[in-house]
């Protein structure tokens, strides 16, 4: 990955575009929305997340300003684990969520943990009509891990438009554990290698292109995958990876039994994660803000 540079001679929309359509179309899917349009995927993120996912929700949350008082849009809300717990403190929760599976599950736990202060819009972030679908102004506007849009510029724009406070996006500054995995692995099983998804110094410089310097903060933790054994990993794996035949089959098996470490009863596959938080004013874009931020690099 290059440096941040904010160089205005790159149109870092269309580089976040171009990697995002790239990744998508290796994967064989429509998109984030897509993926995770699966009963059993939603509910393996349900709102109720432990270990890892905990952690989280724990760092995302410490890094908004929560007041008793705020109104706080969630954009890609997923099964909850950042709105439910958030609804507890703050006045007002809306939340964003554009597949089906997910916002079954999130509409679950709403309802189960007697919240009344959430609402629930499903759609995705580009069909989003303010007038029609929100009640803006909020206070926070953020999207944790879910920058799944093509026209990222497009989405900043809107996320702007209807925040009166502070805007956050959560994105990976490295490599994430699955994609990890499928660097190392999409050569030989599938033939081509295996191109990610855009990370934060793109959005970073997307940002500097607009006008905008955010506060940008990074923060890395050991993820770890605890599975039982060498064919539950395959398995947690295998849609990722797109395994349909016994030979790739095969290949992640060895893969993995390289790379798994027993733990207690189970086996862990370790991995070190990057990740940023880059947050902005919108009152202050065009001419409020000071001296930009120091450049942070991307793992890949």
């Amino acid at each position: 990955m290059t440096a941040l540079s904010g160089d205005i001679t790159i149109d870092w929309n269309e580089v976040w575009r171009s990697r995002m359509e790239i990744s998508t179309t290796l994967k064989r899917n429509k998109g984030c929305s897509d993926f995770w349009n699966n009963r059993k995927r939603a509910r393996s993120r349900a709102a109720s997340s432990t270990g890892d996912d905990c952690e989280r929700v724990a760092w995302v949350t410490s890094s908004l300003p929560v007041t008793p008082r705020a109104r706080i849009l969630d954009i890609g809300a997923g099964a909850g684990a950042v709105a439910v717990p958030l609804s507890r403190r703050v006045a007002a929760v809306t939340a964003v969520e554009p597949a089906r599976a997910m916002r079954e599950t999130l509409e679950q736990a709403v309802r189960e943990a007697g919240i009344e202060n959430t609402t629930i819009v499903g759609r995705h972030w580009e069909e989003i009509d303010p007038e029609r679908d929100l009640d803006p102004p909020y206070d926070i506007v953020f999207a944790s891990f879910s920058l799944g849009m093509l026209d990222l510029r497009a989405a900043i724009e809107k996320m702007n438009r209807v925040c009166s406070g502070t805007v956050a996006v959560f994105h990976f500054a490295g490599l994430p554990y699955w994609e990890q995995v499928m660097f190392d692995t999409w050569p030989d099983l599938h033939g081509v290698a295996y191109q990610p998804g855009p990370k934060a110094d793109v959005i970073f410089n997307l940002l500097y292109q607009m006008g905008i310097y955010p506060d940008v903060s990074v923060s890395s933790y050991e993820h770890r995958l605890r599975i039982p054994d060498v064919d539950a990993g395959v398995d947690a794996l295998r849609d990722r990876l797109l395994i349909e035949t016994p030979e790739q089959e095969e290949f992640l098996r060895g893969y993995l039994a390289a790379r798994l470490i027993e733990d207690g009863d189970g086996m862990v596959l370790r991995h070190q994660v990057h990740r940023a938080c880059l947050k902005w004013e919108p009152r202050s874009v065009g001419g409020g803000m000071n001296e930009p931020p120091r450049r942070i690099r991307s793992g890949h």
